[in-house]
């Protein structure tokens, strides 16, 4: 029994006591395993870390906020080398001299030996914490800006019934109906701004339903801005409960989902939208031009009329550009104005096209418009503007465009291949004269108002406004060869009267369909079919075209050609986009007056031998990209090509070295090569070109050229993306003659320490786009030394991340010059910098006259955004007048933002966001070369602020010193959290 009770107490005792001695005892005798497995271990965790970074580095190339366990979890990191260096650098204090030898210091080898265990323990644990599924999710979408209306009374009058109206608890739905061009669209979307805003809502979700409804599209729009993920790409239904579970998952979530532009009445439940009796925080904005739909979905109706008499003609000035002095057009103006019926489209658009126009212009205007049928006063009014166009070839172009599906995005490159196989341009020999003018072309039909920018804009995409869109299909469905465009086609070819009277269709498919053999389209010059699922593709029969023989244009997406098929010989253009097809010698034998063949995300087999040869003598684009599996392009494939322009190689040469050797050789041959782009995995890939090519490299117009990254933009000119290269490459006198040409460089170096500008001897005069990671240079130009004049005089853009030893833009004064270095400058950022003091010394803070956005994210030692030397810096430059974002965050040693004699410049700042700046006092500092003795304080008036964002700032206390009184007039978003010291409340609306 004494056993029993007496032998788990001698256990315990031992664990309490014998244990923790022999541990004691360790920490002596095992000092030097535990010293070198500390040593081990710290070296596996900076590899674990580097590992961590780039995939951190990859994730904000793809505009990806890094999770805040991230961050944490590298700060710990970087925290825990510093204390594993100080226990590692101490060792050398191991031992003590004893008489006239060296002896083990006893004492510090038993503190070493411990710290170094506890150290170890602690990356053991820091290695676990390590597993991320991902480091990085979407950024929370932006608020969108309008402008235009906003002034108006008409317009204010009914944002607030409509605002009103979802401020009710019992209203679910709300509506905006109105004429076509009344301006609904412009109205929900001022809308969705102005609840934000007010805090009314948490998230606003909004996508456009149109005509053709896409049930899928409308989907992947909503879960794109409540940042979800969809997984299942055809399933609808199972779409349809993800998207509920994202809007039911929290009940005190304030949401409100605007669909836009609706022709019929649409189920929610179909599209994943619950019951809103069941979800009291959800609410449902809707647009139509048919009220009786609303009416029937259970809206709430608010009707946008149209602008009264004094607004439509102020509305109409303002777009006209008729200044007050001109009295003998302003009377025909506003005659005009009246005509247009209040209607902001039809003012919009007519506006446009009398802008700067002689008065006998603006009197025959008036007479055709008073002439017009009032069927339809928009349409009537688009008639004019588009009589008024300067010829056919702006008008054709117009109608190509309204082929697209409503509400497309559409690349201007892709009506560049359609214009080119159409031949809708004269005296266009070559395709860089046809884009030319394309490009001319969509710009002049923008400043008229009758073409939008799409929604990638430096993509160069356009858009038609869907009353456009359908005035241009009944104007082409009038003429001698009709369009046809249906997009909501279930799984059979419309029906449809005479064949021979189309010149033109297009048809996208809402499921996978085999095209009817032998159709009769004698004059059709241009076909485009695509399905709304990939996946679901497209069958064509052998015998598809054989009554097309006067087709010139060919525009596929999703379509699978099983069988061989028979091309009609007249075919100019070929664009086959995520196609799957197997082609052979007979596929290029029709194909002689080919200029145009794209396999773009397509997956093609290859079914002939190689010393067959393909005869593609008049081709003058080859587009290769993103291509499943790759393309290999046979020995002597591209040599019949002479008279190629464009060549998109995609990563064709990603492969063995030897394989590509040929292909270096063809390129070679190519004299009238003006585009080339390529994505290689191997720098060696540019050492053979710059070898091989030098040649044809020199005379490109436009080109991009990436390694180890990939770019799949509709729209380039001149881009170099070098990633992990070594430094030495960019010495090599081939990619510095490419340097002096580029308008955009994204670069990141191994073993680069020089200033950015000694890459290139005239300073980088052309280039308007520069992003930097992970160079080691100290500034981007020294200034102690010469340099060229024009330095970046062009620049609009430049980010530069990860730079760990920079220290400043430029080192020493730079001398005046014209263009004045950065004066062009519109966006920088700067992230993970953490020597970098100060963004902008005097010098270059009086040259930010154009810049209109700031990020500064991460630079942990910077102090200040601009240098307080600001005696070099006059106020009647102007500086930063057009600045109008500013975020800072996780910057750490910075005390204030900008000085009151710079803040006085940003007369256009819209939004301050300040986050996590542990010492941050004040946005607005004294100058120091002011009086301080001043004893009423002077205002400063920040006329066009409208955000501030203030959150983790332990140390904040004030916007502005205390001898200056800020003034919001235009304030209507303000978040301040975790200030604690914040003293001075400046935000109340009657300051």
């Amino acid at each position: 029994m004494a056993e029993a009770i007496v032998g788990p107490f001698v256990e315990k005792l031992a664990d309490y006591t014998i244990a923790p001695i022999s541990r004691q005892f360790k920490y002596m005798f095992c000092y030097n395993r535990n010293i070198q497995n500390l040593r081990s271990k710290v070296q596996d965790l900076e590899n674990k870390r580097n590992d961590v970074q780039l995939s951190v580095d990859g994730a904000k190339r793809n505009a990806l906020v890094i999770k805040s366990e991230v961050d944490s979890w590298l700060k710990k990191v970087d925290d825990l080398k510093k204390e594993v260096d100080e226990v590692l650098n101490s060792t050398t204090n191991s031992e003590m001299r004893c008489l006239y030898l060296r002896c083990p210091n006893l004492k510090n080898r038993y503190l070493q030996s411990r710290n170094a265990t506890k150290k170890t323990t602690a990356i053991v644990e820091l290695q676990e914490e390590s597993k991320f599924d991902e480091v990085g999710v979407c950024a929370p979408l932006k608020l969108p800006s309008f402008h235009g209306s906003e002034a108006l009374k008409t317009r204010i009058s009914t944002k607030k019934k409509i605002i009103k109206a979802l401020e009710d608890n019992d209203i679910s739905i709300v509506g905006i109906c109105g004429l076509p061009g009344v301006g609904k669209t412009t109205m929900a979307k001022e809308v969705w701004t102005q609840v934000l805003n007010d805090k009314l809502f948490d998230e606003v979700a909004m996508a456009v339903v149109s005509k053709d409804v896409d049930i899928i599209k409308i989907q992947d729009k909503l879960a794109d801005m409540l940042g979800l993920t969809i997984y299942e790409k055809t399933n609808e239904d199972a779409r349809a409960s993800r998207l509920n579970e994202r809007l039911t998952q929290d009940n005190k979530e304030r949401i409100l989902v605007i669909l836009d532009d609706l022709w019929t009445d649409i189920d929610l439940k179909t599209l994943g939208i619950p019951l809103l009796s069941h979800r009291k925080g959800l609410k449902i904005l809707l647009t139509s031009r048919d009220k009786l739909v609303l009416e029937r979905m259970g809206a709430r109706n608010i009707e946008v009329g149209v602008l009264s008499g004094e607004e439509a003609f102020a509305f109409f000035q303002n777009v006209a550009k008729i200044s007050n002095d001109a009295t003998g057009l302003k009377d025909i103006a506003e005659q005009v104005a009246e005509e247009c019926k209040g209607l902001p489209l039809a003012l919009e658009v007519v506006g446009k096209t009398l802008v700067n126009r002689e008065l006998y212009v603006w009197r025959d205007a008036l007479n055709q418009l008073r002439h017009y049928q009032h069927g339809d006063e928009v349409y009537s009014r688009i008639q004019f503007s588009y009589n008024y166009l300067e010829s056919d070839e702006h008008r054709s172009f117009l109608l190509l465009c309204s082929l697209f599906r409503e509400d497309a995005s559409i690349p201007i490159e892709s009506l560049v291949t359609c214009a080119r196989g159409l031949e809708l341009f004269q005296y266009t020999e070559t395709l860089l004269a046809t884009r030319n003018r394309a490009y001319t072309i969509s710009d002049t039909l923008k400043s008229r108002h009758l073409l939008l920018s799409g929604d990638e804009e430096e993509w160069k995409m356009v858009k038609l406004h869907d009353v456009i869109r359908d005035f241009c299909l009944s104007i082409a469905s009038k003429g001698e060869h009709r369009y046809m465009a249906k997009h909501d086609i279930r799984t059979e070819w419309p029906e449809h009267d005479n064949h021979e009277s189309y010149g033109a269709i297009s048809l996208t498919f809402q499921g996978g369909i085999l095209l009817p053999s032998r159709l009769q389209y004698g004059n059709l010059e241009l076909l485009l079919v695509a399905s709304f699922f990939i996946e679901s593709a497209i069958d064509i029969p052998e015998d598809f075209f054989d009554y097309m023989q006067k087709l010139r244009v060919i525009y596929f997406a999703g379509v699978r050609i099983r069988s061989p098929i028979r091309l009609p010989p007249g075919l100019r253009t070929l664009f086959l986009h995520k196609c799957k097809l197997k082609i052979g010698m007979s596929f290029f034998e029709s194909l002689k007056k080919l200029e145009i063949l794209i396999f773009f995300g397509s997956s093609v087999s290859i079914d002939f031998r190689s010393d067959e040869m393909v005869e593609l003598s008049n081709l003058r684009l080859l587009d290769l990209r993103n291509m499943n599996g790759g393309f290999i392009l046979l020995p002597g494939f591209l040599f019949g090509m002479k008279k190629l322009e464009d060549l998109y190689l995609g990563s064709c040469l990603n492969t063995i070295h030897e394989e590509n050797e040929h292909i270096i050789k063809e390129l070679s041959s190519l004299k009238d090569l003006k585009t080339f782009q390529i994505e290689a995995l191997d720098a060696w890939v540019l050492t053979q070109l710059l070898q091989g090519c030098s040649e044809q490299l020199e005379k490109l117009e436009r080109f991009q050229i990436c390694i180890n990254s990939v770019h799949h933009s509709s729209y380039f000119r001149r881009e170099l993306n070098l990633y992990a290269i070594d430094a030495k490459m960019l010495l090599e006198p081939g990619i510095k003659s490419l340097m002096r040409r580029i308008d955009k460089l994204s670069l990141s170096v191994e073993g680069w320490n020089n200033p950015v500008i000694e890459l290139v001897e005239d300073g980088f005069s052309d280039l308007k786009s520069l992003k930097l990671t992970s160079l080691d240079s100290e500034y981007l130009i020294d200034a102690t030394g010469s340099i060229p004049s024009g330095i970046f005089g062009n620049l609009e853009y430049l980010e530069l991340i990860s730079m760990r030893y920079l220290k400043e833009i430029h080192n020493g004064n730079l001398p005046r010059m014209e263009p004045a270095p950065f004066r062009n400058l519109k966006e920088i950022a700067i992230r993970n910098c953490p020597k970098i003091k100060s963004v902008f010394p005097g010098s270059v803070a009086k040259c930010m006259v154009n810049l209109q956005s700031l990020d500064i994210s991460s630079c942990l030692t910077l102090e200040e955004v601009v240098s307080m030397d600001t005696q070099e810096i006059e106020i009647t430059e102007s500086p930063f007048r057009n600045l109008k974002k500013i975020l800072v965050r996780s910057c750490l040693k910075i005390k204030s933002v900008f000085s009151e004699l710079v803040a006085k410049c940003m007369v256009n700042l819209q939004s301050v966001v300040i986050l996590s700046c542990l010492t941050l006092e004040e946005v607005v500092s004294m100058d120091t070369q002011e009086n301080e003795t001043t004893e009423s304080p002077s205002k400063i008036v920040f006329g066009k602020l409208r955000r501030i964002k203030l959150t983790d700032l332990p140390r904040f206390k004030m916007f502005c010193s205390h001898n200056c009184e800020p003034v919001f007039p235009s304030l209507d978003q303000l978040v301040i959290r975790d200030c604690p010291e914040m003293t001075k409340n400046y935000f109340a609306r009657d300051s």
